[in-house]
């Protein structure tokens, strides 16, 4: 097992101590997205210097490098999903990959009388894509419902529940909350559930690991999913990449989501036919020095992170956090704040009589990094009752140090709006 050291580790992002050379500079945005290792930012520069040509379509000696490149990120990305290669499907992210299933899956198969079910606790890229594929089809979009005393779904019996049955077309569900956390129960077994009864009935299950991609090992077989979708710049990767998988037994059933150059067998003047997953899914010039960073990405985290301990770190800030938090009058915290000690990457509040804006505005001057707004979750907002919340978010390279100056600057925030 890896000796986990958070600050030694940040020491390997230049953005965190090269902006600290000129003021304080906090970054507690992490669910947002994460900062990037110089081991990843010298690879992307060096391969524009070095290696930089169009994959597959050349035979010369650059092309050929640089397609193995690209096809050893993809390998690399499908050991770490527990995926087969050619499951394994780069597009430009998260948002993307699940409008790839809806516009070149579901759209093909939803029927007026079929339904999709998703949760009440649902980022907007998860949800925007079912309900106007649901309002074009004139279908049904169903939620499993939050529980407000426990901010799970511990009210949801997949066993006994009806709400998946025989007109479910597809389940689309969040790993984790980029609002509350950790959602579904410690050892996923509800999850695991819901994954199966969906199956029993013939309905396929796509879930949306965006939160969890980075802390947590995802065994796409064990899970059973048909659909996976995840981002590179929320596990210290590129942005513009990200990562859908597509269970090997959908390939023939998911038709394109785009079609053009590289992925096609054989075009005729009136016909075509594509080739075989994953380049029938990849038409064009796809984000070729971004794959193969978060490639890159992924050979840091194999080498310097266990997840075990990655996961002990975060919930220990968040731990020392809500300690502070709850020593302030002002502040109510949002979620299972027992379940956010020993599981959570991230703490949401409210702070009474100031806007959450207000606070990451003031916070930012200070030199500290936060988000604040509804999340891009505004059903979920609107369901806890509330606006917006100050979100923060950790991840490997934050310290109790951090934790200790966010507190220090909030106090004086609402000293100031007191005044």
């Amino acid at each position: 097992m890896k000796n986990f050291d958070a600050e030694k580790l940040k020491k390997d992002f230049p953005i965190l101590h090269k902006k600290s050379d000129l003021y304080r500079f906090i970054y507690l945005d992490n669910a947002a997205t994460t900062q990037k290792p110089k081991f990843v930012i010298d690879f992307i520069k060096n391969f524009y210097e070095r290696y930089n040509a169009n994959v597959y379509r050349s035979i010369h000696d650059l092309g050929e490098e640089v397609t193995t490149l690209y096809e050893d990120a993809r390998a690399k990305i499908a050991k770490f999903i527990n995926a087969d290669t050619q499951e394994v499907i780069f597009t430009s992210g998260t948002t993307e990959s699940i409008n790839f299933v809806a516009d070149a899956w579901l759209a093909e198969n939803l029927k007026k009388d079929n339904e999709i079910v998703i949760t009440q606790a649902e980022h907007h890229a998860n949800f925007l894509p079912w309900l106007r594929l649901a309002q074009k089809k004139d279908s049904k979009i169903k939620f499993i419902d939050l529980n407000l005393d426990t901010f799970s779904f511990n009210n949801f019996d997949p066993d006994t529940s009806d709400l998946i049955n025989e007109n479910t077309k597809l389940v689309a569900i969040i790993h984790s909350s980029n609002v509350l956390g950790d959602i579904w129960d410690k050892q996923e077994q509800q999850l695991k559930k819901l994954i199966e009864k969906a199956h029993k009935v013939g309905a396929k299950v796509l879930l949306d690991c965006a939160q969890t991609i980075s802390r947590k090992k995802i065994d796409v077989k064990d899970l059973d999913v048909d659909f996976i979708a995840f981002s590179g710049h929320k596990m210290i990767g590129p942005t513009g990449i990200g990562v859908l998988f597509i269970k090997k037994e959908m390939h023939e059933v998911v038709e394109p989501y785009r079609v053009g150059g590289s992925m096609v067998s054989f075009v005729a003047w009136n016909s075509a036919s594509w080739r075989k997953a994953p380049n029938k899914y990849e038409a064009g010039t796809p984000p070729i020095a971004q794959a193969i960073g978060l490639g890159k990405a992924i050979d840091y985290l194999n080498q310097y992170i266990d997840f075990g301990q990655l996961k002990i770190h975060e919930a220990k800030l968040c731990s020392y956090l809500i300690d502070g938090l709850q020593k302030i009058k002002e502040v109510k915290i949002i979620g299972n704040i027992e379940r956010l000690k020993t599981e959570g990457h991230l703490v949401c509040f409210v702070v009474d009589g100031i806007h959450a804006h207000d606070v990451s505005a003031f916070l930012s001057k200070d030199g500290i990094s936060v988000r604040s707004g509804n999340h891009c979750a505004q059903p979920l907002t609107e369901l806890l009752g509330i606006d917006s919340s100050v979100r923060v978010s950790f991840y490997l390279y934050n310290t109790m140090r951090d934790v200790d100056i966010f507190l220090e600057s909030l106090e004086k925030v609402i000293n100031f709006f007191k005044k």
